[in-house]
């Protein structure tokens, strides 16, 4: 079987989508024998930031999507995205036709707009990374002036319509496929475990691990404020942050708090397993995430969590009070004492990390590409 995975770039620094496809495409061509193919359109000359099966054959459109969205003249920029997309579209469907694949997926980006209009004779599935309701629903409030409002509501209106004309709108919670009751095309498979090793953390080491964009998005801001009323009374414990730093208000942050000295940043690494296994508590305070893969990999290394409960993702993956704890959203009090209650007490550390490394094996990786090679046969029958 012919499958086509579409993506923007594959060379995002540790970018959670990027590294999914990667994985799902190997795993497809090397375990289940498929011809797997990747297109990116903003890749360029830039290496894949993780690695890619010699059986994966790779095509880049060679757009500068990336490049549009830092246009600040909003009509400018649009008419730059339209006649963008008409390339892609042309490019694209000059590829498809000629490559005859059983199965093309759209990851959700620009090529969503279109690609179900494509009769190559393929079968169309829409991946949705986003919880994009909810997530709407914050970035309107974010929003500081009209014009941002107005392309948020769009993009909502416009992006809850396209499902519709795909084979199957594949979502990654169970929480967010609430927000699609109306879709009768939709279905969950979650993220797989990207890795599962044997070997587990010790949870002796005195350090409490983040992995992701160092952003107001992810929540950075908030787990300093967390980490401010833990920090006092744990000196010799470390929060380390690992990631690019996207918001630079959240240096200044760290400063303001004076948590210089118990806050680390490291940079991005494709060797991320190693951070884990290094670490003994994992934390995340995003706003809004598609699922939070970082969850699942510091439970597969035996790793417990301290979340929030956002949408969508940490409701889906921790069962609180038993693998680790849940926290509303916001409660940085409840949630400095759910992480403060772990620090001090190891028995407790070790049976959540231990009901951890059990609970996420619904996530290994055979499972859900079961799933996934399930859907293709069921489509093509």
């Amino acid at each position: 079987m012919k499958i086509i995975y579409n993506i923007s770039t594959t060379a995002a620094n540790g970018g959670g989508m990027e590294r999914i496809t990667a994985e799902k495409a190997n795993y497809l061509a090397e375990v289940y024998g498929h011809e797997l193919i990747i297109i990116t359109t903003d890749q360029g000359k830039e290496p894949t930031f993780y690695p890619i099966s010699p059986k994966v054959r790779y095509f880049d459109i060679g757009l500068n999507y990336h490049e549009i969205t830092k246009i600040k003249n909003f009509f400018y920029g649009y008419y730059l995205y339209r006649k963008a997309l008409i390339v892609h579209r042309r490019k694209l469907e000059k590829i498809l036709m000629q490559e005859k694949a059983d199965i093309v997926v759209s990851l959700g980006r620009d090529e969503k707009e279109f690609l179900y209009k494509i009769k190559d004779g393929s079968k169309k599935i829409l991946e949705s990374h986003r919880c994009l309701k909810p997530r709407a629903r914050i970035e309107f409030r974010q929003a500081k002036s009209l014009i941002m409002k107005i392309k948020i509501i769009y993009r909502l209106i416009h992006e809850t319509r396209l499902p519709k004309y795909y084979d199957k709108f594949i979502l990654e919670t169970e929480e967010d496929k609430l927000f699609w009751k109306e879709k009768k095309n939709a279905m969950v498979i979650p993220n797989p475990l990207p890795f599962n090793p044997v070997e587990v953390s010790t949870l002796e080491y005195k350090r409490v691990l983040s992995v992701g964009r160092i952003s107001i998005d992810k929540g950075i801001d908030r787990m300093l404020v967390a980490w401010k009323f833990v920090a006092a009374n744990f000196p010799d414990w470390r929060l380390s942050l690992v990631g690019d730093v996207v918001d630079k208000q959240i240096l200044t942050q760290i400063e303001t708090l004076e948590l210089q000295n118990s806050v680390e940043i490291l940079p991005p690494t494709p060797k991320i397993m190693e951070e884990y296994l290094k670490s003994s508590i994992y934390v995340m305070t995003s706003r809004f995430e598609g699922f939070g893969m970082v969850l699942i990999e510091a439970m597969g290394c035996g790793v417990p969590n301290v979340s929030y409960a956002f949408k969508c993702g940490p409701r889906d993956i921790i069962t609180d009070n038993e693998d680790g704890f849940l926290v509303e959203e916001d409660d940085a009090v409840t949630f400095a004492q759910k992480l403060s209650l772990l620090m001090q007490d190891k028995k407790l550390r070790k049976e959540m990390g231990s009901k951890a490394k059990v609970n996420v094996q619904r996530f290994s990786v055979e499972r859900v590409m079961q799933k996934w090679d399930d859907l293709f046969h069921e489509l093509t029958r």
